[in-house]
Formats: structure tokens, C-alpha cells, sequence
């Protein structure tokens, strides 16, 4: 009998068992579906409100306000023939080719600087940077509004009382845009300067020693190793920040009532007016629409003139 059931269990244990393999096939599936279950919540809300609503507004943007039967690109005319989206885009282009370098310019200084500087100083002067970049931009907006306004500006007090006259240049037509740059230098460049020196830390030490042994000096250094391993990120911050102030609104919108800014001094303020004081809820659509186009076909054109990410593939 013993020789009997070893040979009964030696010929179950060559046989499959249905239940293991069941088990196995699960437990395969699970392990496939698993990555797909994780990254699900960000496709999910990516969908709700991103793509729908980015293709909703496209339909609108095609479709005419009244009867909602197609028009084709009637709006896009509509908005380009616009006079006062002419000024609100002229404005933005004054800030874009005006700010986008300066900005890239200053953060790349000041992150090379405090790469080549050691000590406590370091982190406080970090700190101090980054700080207005944890201030929500609306009360940052708000702050900077008393800074301008000549009945509260501590700045406007101070040269006043040393002899200065008409100080706030600020509150002038021809230079608002350089107002709204100054607010969003504060409140950005701190992001992007613990961005730059957290990509200059990861640049292996032995290359600059090797540069060093070989005589290169600091500017060398500057030139030929750490800025070339930069660019991608400096051709990230251009794009971002051309995207930032192609939608800017909070910052013009908040400062209105202290620089008399214009209801419709932006793109996104014009789609704003014409939308809720005009109910032109379609022509907003193109409006958004347009720039969407624009910001995307600009970080498509710059991304592939600059040929960074060729060279670093080729690397």
C-alpha cells in the first residue's frame, strides 16, 4: 500500500494542478494590471480637466455663439481683426522677447553663483530666493499693488523725501508691461534657481577637477562645462516662462484699480471681458484655443532649432 500511494502522489505531483496555474495566471495578470492601476488617477483627472474640456473648447471655438452651427475659423478671424487684442497681444510679445532671455539670463547668474560660494550664507541667500516662489501669486500681486501705488508705496515715500520726483514710472502706459515682468521675476525666478543648482550638483566633480589639472579657469569652466550641461534645463525655463506670460491674467486683473490698467490689457483679459461682460463664450473658446497654438508651436520650434535633446541622444 505505501508503494502504492507514493507512486499515486509521485504521478499527482507530474500532473498539473488547475489551481496553481490558475493562481499563477492571476498573479500575472495582477502584476500587469498593477502599473495601469497607479498611474490610472492621473490619466483619469488629466482627462476631466485637460483634454475634455480642451476639446470642448475647441468644438466651441468652430461653432457661432448664436445657432451653434458650424463656422469653421469665422472666430479665429474675428479675433485676430480685433483691435484690442491686437494691443493685448503686442503687450505680451513686448513682455515675452523682453523678459524670457533676462529671466534665463539673471537665474542662470545667480545659480552659478551660489554653486561657486560655500557657508551658511548659501542656504539663507536660497532661502531669501525661493521664499516669494511659497507666496500664492494673488497676494503677491497684492503686495507689490501697495508697492506701486503712490499713497502706499514705501519705495515712493523713501525718494520722495530724498528729492525724487515722479518715481512710480511704473503707473505709465509704455511701461506696465515692465511692471507686470518685475512681479513675475519675484515670484518665479526663486523656482528656478533651486532647479538650475540642484542640475549644477549633479555635475560629476571629476570634470571640473579634470578642467582645473588641464589650467581652465572659472569662466572656462562656466562656458565650456556647466553651461553646455545646462541647456536642456535653461531651454525648459524659456519655454515656461513664455508660456507663463502668454496666459498671464491675475497680475494685470489685480493691479487694474492701482495702475489703471485696461480691462482688456492681455489675451487671457480680453477672452475674460468678452466672456462674462460680452457672453461670447465661443469667441473666448478661439481665444484660448490660439493660445494654446501659439505657446505649443513656439516650445515645438524652439525645442527643434536649439537641437538640445538631438545632441544629448547623440551623447
Amino acid at each position: 500500500m505505501a508503494t502504492v500511494d507514493s507512486s499515486v502522489q509521485t504521478e499527482g505531483a507530474r500532473m498539473p494542478q488547475p489551481m496553481a496555474i490558475r493562481h499563477g495566471r492571476s498573479a500575472l495578470a495582477g502584476t500587469r494590471l498593477a502599473p495601469w492601476v497607479f498611474i490610472a488617477p492621473f490619466f483619469i483627472l488629466l482627462l476631466a480637466f485637460s483634454l475634455g474640456p480642451g476639446l470642448y473648447s475647441l468644438w466651441m471655438s468652430l461653432h457661432s455663439d448664436q445657432s451653434g452651427k458650424f463656422i469653421g475659423v469665422k472666430n479665429y478671424q474675428t479675433i485676430v481683426q480685433d483691435s484690442d487684442f491686437q494691443s493685448a497681444a503686442g503687450v505680451i510679445w513686448q513682455c515675452v522677447y523682453t523678459l524670457a532671455p533676462l529671466f534665463c539670463i539673471f537665474a542662470a547668474v545667480v545659480a552659478l553663483v551660489l554653486d561657486s560660494k560655500a557657508g551658511w550664507g548659501k542656504s539663507l541667500i536660497k532661502l531669501l530666493i525661493f521664499l516669494p516662489f511659497a507666496i500664492p501669486a494673488t497676494a503677491s500681486t497684492i503686495l507689490w499693488a501697495f508697492n506701486f501705488s503712490p499713497d502706499s508705496s514705501v519705495f515712493a515715500s523713501v525718494l520722495h523725501r530724498m528729492g525724487a520726483q515722479n518715481v512710480l514710472f511704473f503707473s505709465k502706459p509704455t511701461t506696465l508691461p515692465y511692471a507686470l515682468m518685475n512681479i513675475v521675476v519675484w515670484q518665479n525666478i526663486g523656482a528656478w534657481v533651486m532647479v538650475l543648482t540642484a542640475s549644477l550638483a549633479g555635475i560629476p566633480q571629476e570634470l571640473v577637477e579634470m578642467a582645473r589639472i588641464e589650467g581652465a579657469g572659472a569662466m572656462s569652466i562656466v562656458r565650456h562645462i556647466k553651461l553646455p550641461l545646462l541647456a536642456p534645463v535653461l531651454v525648459l525655463m524659456i519655454i515656461s516662462v513664455t508660456s507663463y506670460v502668454l496666459t498671464l491674467i491675475t497680475e494685470p486683473y489685480l493691479l487694474q484699480n492701482t495702475l489703471s490698467i485696461p480691462a482688456t490689457y492681455t489675451p487671457n483679459m480680453w477672452a475674460y471681458n468678452i466672456s462674462f461682460q460680452s457672453s461670447a463664450f465661443n469667441l473666448a473658446a478661439a481665444a484660448a484655443m490660439l493660445l494654446l497654438i501659439v505657446s505649443s508651436t513656439f516650445a515645438i520650434i524652439f525645442v527643434w532649432r536649439s537641437g538640445i535633446y538631438r545632441l544629448q541622444e547623440r551623447d
